[in-house]
């Protein structure tokens, strides 16, 4: 029995395998999202998570046996669905991977390492891969446009859950699975769907991304080999909508139009972070350093972040005890701004979060909602900061840089792509790795992305 009168399932079905003719500002943005993914995990493979999941998948050093995916920056192999974990999760490691409204959702750690993991089971060009990019988010903001904002507002975290879905969308094209075989990988990924925000601001919000990829990548391999699931899996009273939305709505028209209006091209549909930290600071965290100059030598007295209603929900630490804590408090982004005059990589770590004027400047700062933006969906950040000889400074981002009006430039952009991944590769390589990643979109054999992956 069906929900809603048409089939996303079929839907999804039909767009996953035959949707083509992208336009150049798409794919040029998706080429872009591919090269700082990559960035995010050639970091994301020296952070803490890495360690305990090189422990438990299996792995191996030489490329031979099995169908061998590499681990980004570690020069070790992995079954597809195991590597598609592992990369997933280095990708989100820092929180410093890209942004999809409305979905409020991580596309790039999810799509990417599916990307990879089919690298050995279905060679491909490079542009097919960028073909497939597209077709992932396309799925994410849709998904993002039917839920949100009541999904994520009841404690679910879209990486997961939209991000299985778009998982098993590429894979299925890359597999260039048949439609049957495709409505059964939706409908064993729809079962495998699931992450919860409380674990936001530990470990487990990154392996949310690493969860969806391997999500998506077991079932097309399932569904190709016959294992079978329930048709429909989507709209069934039972199934993936309606216990999603839970007493909320569902607007099935935006899964009714996949490849109209594309998701890359929309006004939020993919954002670039400039800084390793929830997108919801960044607003606030830019406004901190455009006022640090103006505060520069005085004391301050008291901070007041004017921000939307929707930052609540993220935003959940005030006084981090760590340094993933330290990326959903606002309140030690705004202060680290203003004291530092930068925020990045060296931002969280155990000695900053220990900072004791950072420490000492949170109780000052207040966040509250401000009329101005109360019901924005961009976390617009006004900030004002008032200083002990009674001066009162202001600053307002209403869009954060990395949003599509405001793109990442390819200076930017390779100076983010070699702060991530020095710790991996030494420059030549890094040098070498991005101009590959920029030349993605043509017939680039899918085995360059594995020789930048290794490290």
């Amino acid at each position: 029995m069906s929900v809603i009168a048409s089939s996303p399932t079929r839907q999804l079905v039909e767009f996953a395998l035959h949707a083509k003719g992208f336009a150049p500002l798409a794919r040029k943005r998706a080429v872009d999202a591919i090269t700082d993914c990559f960035a995010c995990m050639l970091a994301g493979a020296r952070e803490p998570l890495a360690e305990p999941l090189l422990r438990v998948i299996g792995t191996w050093r030489e490329p031979g046996g099995a169908p061998a995916v590499p681990l980004v920056g570690r020069a070790q192999y992995a079954a597809p669905a195991d590597a598609a974990l592992f990369n997933g999760a280095i990708a989100h490691a820092l929180d410093y991977d890209d942004t999809n409204h409305p979905a409020y959702a991580h596309p790039s750690a999810v799509i990417v390492p599916v990307l990879l993991a089919m690298a050995p089971l279905a060679p491909a060009t490079g542009r097919e891969l960028v073909d497939a990019y597209i077709v992932g988010l396309e799925v994410f903001g849709k998904f993002g446009r039917a839920l949100n904002t009541a999904h994520y507002k009841r404690g679910w975290h879209a990486t997961a859950t939209f991000g299985t879905l778009a998982a098993v969308a590429v894979a299925g094209r890359l597999l260039r699975l048949d439609e049957h075989a495709m409505e059964m990988a939706i409908g064993i990924a729809a079962s495998a769907a699931g992450g919860l925000r409380v674990n936001f601001g530990s470990m487990v919000k990154p392996l949310h991304a690493g969860y969806a990829a391997r999500n998506g990548v077991l079932a097309a391999l399932l569904a190709r080999e016959g294992l079978t699931s329930s048709a429909g899996a989507l709209e069934h009273k039972y199934g993936y909508l309606r216990l999603f939305a839970g007493e909320g709505a569902i607007d099935a028209a935006p899964l009714a139009a996949l490849g109209e209006q594309l998701e890359i091209l929309s006004e939020y549909g993919i954002a670039l972070k400039p800084y390793p930290a929830c997108g919801a600071t960044h607003p606030g965290i830019e406004a901190a350093i455009l006022l640090h100059d103006d505060i520069r030598g005085k004391t301050i007295e008291s901070v007041r972040a004017g921000v939307c209603e929707m930052a609540f929900e993220p935003l959940i630490y005030v006084q981090p005890e760590g340094a993933l804590q330290g990326k959903f408090s606002l309140h030690y982004c705004v202060a680290a701004g203003l004291l530092d005059g930068k925020v990045g990589l060296a931002t969280f770590t155990a000695d900053k979060i220990a900072d004791a004027r950072i420490r000492a400047l949170i109780p000052r700062i207040a966040m509250e909602v401000d009329e101005r933006v109360r019901h924005d969906s961009e976390f617009a950040t006004i900030l004002q900061v008032r200083t002990a000889d009674g001066q009162v400074y202001e600053r307002s981002v209403p869009l954060a840089l990395g949003k599509p009006a405001r793109w990442l430039n390819a200076a930017q952009l390779k100076t983010k792509f070699d702060d991530c991944g020095r710790v991996a590769l030494p420059q030549d390589r890094l040098d070498t790795a991005f101009a590959t990643l920029q030349s993605l979109d043509g017939e680039l054999p899918v085995s360059a992305l594995s020789e930048i992956a290794l490290g």
